[in-house]
């Protein structure tokens, strides 16, 4: 057997194994013919980790993740307590199972990716997780289709209550009516603001492709205690802390997008959650 036969049938081997092996030659001038293709996207495409790449934090648009120093010591607080605490305390960043990999995403995606934001930004979730159990949370407002955001409320050592919110910026940002600016101090949040960060922020970080999560809180008072049941009132009046964009990168091997070929991509998408 010469060694350019062995070659091949290791070739075929290999080719079979990775059921990528065209038995029939013309199955390949009929794929060359497609015009359209259907492909699942998170995690086939893309590498199902959801990872910020820019955010807008103290009047300032960061196009890839800010030196924390560039951050006000108030405004990181907050950011980090609102996402440490308005997650599911399931979601975590574990270490990664061998050297050189990355840590390990456990539980749902987005939060882990909001997470992770917290991570490169030197700073560590766990212990205000400690000093907060999950036991003594004292109101959750979870996600669903309607909401379109998750919010959780918690008891300060002044009695007073405090509510972190994050959610789709585009829902979230409408119930904000203070930002926090780049000396960490709430100021007036005007629709006409809304509409100028929408034009010169959100659009922008959208047209790159990412999903923008808004992160926000509201201070309310113990007495008289709020009602809790009525959303409406309770969901409103934030401040907001940062507008984020996220995304899920494409993985390397997918190589070059097929819509750069001329093809009509449609994508499975599954639901925000």
């Amino acid at each position: 057997m010469t060694g350019a036969v062995a070659t091949e049938i290791l070739r075929t081997c290999k080719m079979m194994k990775d059921n990528n092996l065209v038995r029939h030659l013309d199955a390949c001038e009929t794929m060359g013919n497609a015009t359209a293709i259907c492909s699942d996207k998170t995690g086939t495409l893309t590498t199902n980790r959801m990872t910020v790449v820019q955010a807008y934090v103290g009047d300032v648009h960061y196009k890839e993740i800010p030196d924390p120093s560039s951050i006000n010591a108030k405004t990181m607080e907050l950011l980090v307590s609102a996402i440490a605490i308005n997650s599911a305390y399931t979601t975590k960043i574990l270490p990664p199972e061998k050297e050189g990999a990355l840590p390990r995403q456990v539980g749902n995606k987005t939060e882990c990716g909001l997470l992770g934001f917290v991570l490169d930004l030197k700073q560590d979730y766990q212990p205000v997780r400690n000093q907060m159990p999950e036991e003594k949370l004292y109101k959750v407002y979870t996600f669903n289709s309607v909401r379109k955001s998750m919010s959780t409320v918690i008891k300060l050592p002044d009695e007073s209550f405090r509510m972190y919110s994050k959610g789709a910026s585009e829902i979230l940002l409408k119930k904000c009516c203070k930002i926090l600016n780049g000396a960490g101090e709430p100021r007036v949040f005007r629709p006409r603001d809304r509409d100028e960060m929408v034009k010169k922020v959100i659009e922008p970080m959208a047209c790159d492709g990412l999903r923008t999560i808004c992160v926000a809180y509201r201070d309310l008072p113990s007495s008289p205690e709020p009602d809790w049941d009525n959303e409406n009132d309770i969901l409103n009046d934030l401040t907001c802390i940062c507008v984020v964009g996220i995304e899920d990168p494409v993985r390397p091997e997918a190589g070059a997008p097929p819509w750069s070929s001329g093809k009509r991509v449609k994508l499975g998408v599954q639901p925000a959650g």
